[in-house]
């Protein structure tokens, strides 16, 4: 009897411990199983190292793992089974990262926020986030690039010294020294000597300006009239150009006597013919004379 109630206890004992044990693997493996999944297709160029079975968060929370790697030509679809309260849209956002420095690869779902859902089959695209290879990478890139800098540097370094240790360099310098030093020494000297007559200078200047701002105050008045003038002559200017437009535009319109004398070609040939004949005639009785037989104001009594 005794063995008989050992052994129970050794099978209650047991069985907990398998339970126990049961319960932590499915803690550990953050297995659901109250909640059903269905699947997502997601096309990766390259998913660095990512394995089966790798969790899969949906914006930072654990929701489903990788189910499936389905290697193409120039991809690789990775399937995973999300829970079946996430909801994707077809902005949604998948990227590959590393949550820790040293820690394994997680996939990271953004469901985005479209009103669109996408049809089922479906495939997603993806993209590598940033993890240590790719810092490491462009760590790579940044110390070429600054080893690149550090030449052109060294180069402008020795080309510096190769120009500053010339000596017709040097010499051109000091010369320039020099004369930059002599010139403001006389500079200097110049000042000093006409120290007097440059404050008189300024004197001048300030009394003139006093004495102009003064007769502007003073002759204001007769300054604004003139200005006002000046309005006005330019008023009145501005109409004579406009009569003067109107006269110009009558001329070629060929409306006035003028204007006829002026655009028609065989008025003008007539006027000169008779003008001609006026000049002609009046040489004739300058030169013979004229005989005139005229009675006014009634007829000639006859004989």
């Amino acid at each position: 009897m005794k063995d008989s109630h050992s052994e129970f206890k050794i099978g209650i004992t047991v069985l907990t411990a398998i339970f126990i044990l049961l319960a932590a693997i499915i803690w550990g493996k953050q297995v659901r199983l109250t909640s059903g999944t269905y699947e997502v297709d997601v096309r990766f160029k390259d998913i660095s190292g990512l394995d089966q079975g790798v969790p899969v968060l949906v914006n930072g929370v654990h929701r489903g793992k990788v189910k499936d790697l389905i290697l193409q030509r120039d991809a690789v679809i990775v399937r995973m089974a999300l829970e079946e309260s996430v909801v994707l849209y077809d902005d949604a956002h998948f990227e590959i990262t590393s949550p820790e420095l040293m820690g394994g690869k997680v996939v990271n779902i953004f469901p985005g926020v479209s009103t669109l859902i996408p049809e089922e089959g479906f495939v997603f695209q993806g993209e590598i986030g940033g993890d240590m290879n790719e810092l490491m990478r462009r760590s790579s890139d940044l110390v070429a690039d600054v080893k690149r800098l550090l030449n052109v540097l060294e180069s402008t370094l020795q080309n510096i010294n190769k120009t500053a240790g010339d000596p017709r360099l040097q010499e051109a310098l000091a010369s320039s020294v020099h004369n930059l030093d002599e010139s403001s020494q006389r500079t200097l000297e110049f000042l000093t000597i006409n120290e007097g007559k440059l404050t008189q200078v300024m004197d001048n200047l300030v009394v003139s300006s006093g004495a102009i701002r003064g007769l502007v105050e003073n002759r204001s008045e007769d300054i604004e009239k003139a200005i006002a003038e000046m309005e006005t002559f330019f008023l009145r200017l501005n109409t004579i150009t406009s009569k003067l437009d109107q006269i110009a535009t009558k001329l070629q319109s060929e409306d006035g006597t003028l204007g006829m004398l002026l655009n028609d070609d065989q008025l003008a040939i007539s006027l000169q013919t008779t003008l001609a004949d006026v000049d002609s005639l009046v040489k004739q009785i300058k030169d013979e004379g004229i005989e005139t037989n005229i009675h006014l104001f009634g007829r000639k009594k006859r004989n």
